[in-house]
């Protein structure tokens, strides 16, 4: 027989002869449609966005604790305010910072430490004011970069859904990548709560602060000196960034 440049070998079944070509192909062609249909269902990783990388480092700033020993004040003071506790328009708190209440007793207990802080660095009660003042505002400020972050963050899901839908719409199967998609909003969803919780337990803290600094005064006038009027904006403002985030959740919520 005229070789055709193929090894060939019999078959001890049949006694036919069989291309060892042949079958190396059939393995290849089995091999690759593995690879295909391993691909099609799993998506490489999305990268994160820089407003993705932005937010991440916005929420650990966000985080940090005021009290060095109390690493989770603002997850718990954020729990005890989604609680129901809440606080009077003025900024301060609108219970006696004596009362044995459940809330007070732990608020009172941690924020009665951080003003003994600055009571420990300042010996004049306008320069511990002040001193709180300028921690509220240096939140303030963090709380802002977090919102800028969460805006952009929130208008890419809300574009790229879009798109992706639409395509949906058209016909097109996108499945996996809506899906992918929705991971990735729901996984930046619990950033932002988890953000504004820690911002809420924040704000808990500054009401009471506030709330033992006006108490332990020996000015009765003290609440009307600028200090302390600077102290109020600055809580207020923390306040109105708070609602903020929770609409920048909403609307997440809402397109993903």
């Amino acid at each position: 027989m005229k070789s055709n440049g193929l090894t060939k070998f019999g078959d001890p079944e049949t006694g036919r002869e069989r291309s060892v070509f042949g079958g190396r192909v059939i393995v290849c062609l089995s091999a690759a449609a593995m690879l295909v249909l391993g691909a099609c269902a799993s998506l490489p990783p999305l990268p994160p966005s820089k407003a993705q990388l932005n937010m991440e480092t916005s929420s650990e700033e966000l985080g940090r604790p005021l009290v060095s020993d109390t690493e989770d004040e603002g997850t718990l003071l954020g729990g005890l305010l989604g609680g129901g506790i809440t606080f009077g328009a003025g900024g301060g708190s609108n219970r006696n910072v004596n009362m044995a209440l459940p809330i007070g007793m732990f608020a009172g207990s941690v924020a009665g430490r951080y003003v003994a802080g600055k009571q420990a660095q300042f010996s004049k009660e306008a320069e511990v004011a002040e001193a709180i003042t300028r921690d509220v505002r240096a939140k303030n400020a963090q709380a802002g970069r977090m919102i800028s972050a969460m805006e952009t963050v929130v208008a890419e899901h809300r574009t790229r859904l879009a798109e992706i839908r639409a395509a949906k719409a058209k016909g097109q199967d996108n499945a996996a990548l809506l899906e992918q998609r929705v991971e990735v909003a729901a996984k930046d969803l619990e950033t932002m709560k988890d953000s504004v919780g820690k911002a809420e337990g924040h704000l808990a803290l500054f009401n009471d602060a506030r709330g033992i600094v006006l108490e332990k005064s020996e000015s009765k006038d003290l609440a009307q000196k600028p200090v302390m009027k600077s102290m109020t904006v600055e809580i207020l403002t923390l306040r109105n960034r708070i609602k903020s985030m929770h609409k920048l959740i909403g609307d997440l919520s809402s397109v993903s």
